[in-house]
């Protein structure tokens, strides 16, 4: 079966990696009423930052922000402070890159755009990235090939890395298992995949 390298809390269910859910007791901020609501690990990690999540609320009879009436632990929460990160998205294709602009940016992270990998070379040189989403089969420049040029400057460690593919090829497959490197069959679920970034991003179940 596929893998994602690392993600021990992830489920596989009809060909798509998803985050385990949980149920969390939520109290509505206007009517003080008590809801118990199953969250992603996203919408948790939300919770333990002290942000609210709006949902409908029955008494209201309208959408209400909600916060816990208990403790939401989860690895990795980080201060509203901290400062967004830098994520380098590599891939020729404009639909998948403006796909995965507007999911990245949706949670503040800065996105830098290199449709093929030399572009991407000089990117990494000059800047300083927390993480790189990158095709594999593009023009110019494979994703395997700028995968040794990364290797070989120490520009991002493998588990700073997620490859997109469609190609299932023994060869292909041989590649990213030996990479060291997370990756997700094409065609994505961009939700789940949102969450799975921000999941490695902080460090969650990786081992």
């Amino acid at each position: 079966m596929d893998t994602i390298r690392g993600l021990d809390s992830f489920s596989f269910h009809g060909g798509v990696w998803m985050l385990e859910n949980k149920e969390v007791l939520l109290r509505c901020c206007v009517c003080n009423s008590e809801k118990r609501f199953v969250l992603n690990r996203s919408q948790r990690r939300q919770m333990a930052e002290g942000r609210p999540l709006q949902f409908h609320c029955n008494y209201c009879s309208s959408p209400q922000q909600w916060m816990p009436d208990e403790k939401v632990p989860i690895t990795g929460a980080t201060p509203l402070t901290a400062e967004p990160k830098q994520i380098l998205v590599v891939d020729d294709d404009e639909l998948t890159v403006k796909l995965l602009q507007k999911v990245l940016e949706a949670w503040d992270a800065k996105v830098e755009v290199a449709q093929d990998g030399k572009e991407a070379l000089v990117k990494l040189a000059s800047g300083d990235f927390d993480l790189m989403v990158c095709d594999i089969q593009m023009p110019e420049m494979t994703g395997q090939e700028l995968f040794q040029q990364i290797q070989e400057n120490a520009f991002l460690p493998p588990q700073r890395i997620i490859f997109l593919t469609g190609d299932k090829s023994a060869r292909t497959r041989q590649f990213l298992n030996d990479s060291g490197c997370y990756y997700v069959y094409k065609p994505l679920q961009f939700l789940n995949f949102s969450e799975q970034i921000q999941a490695i991003l902080a460090g969650e179940s990786v081992s």
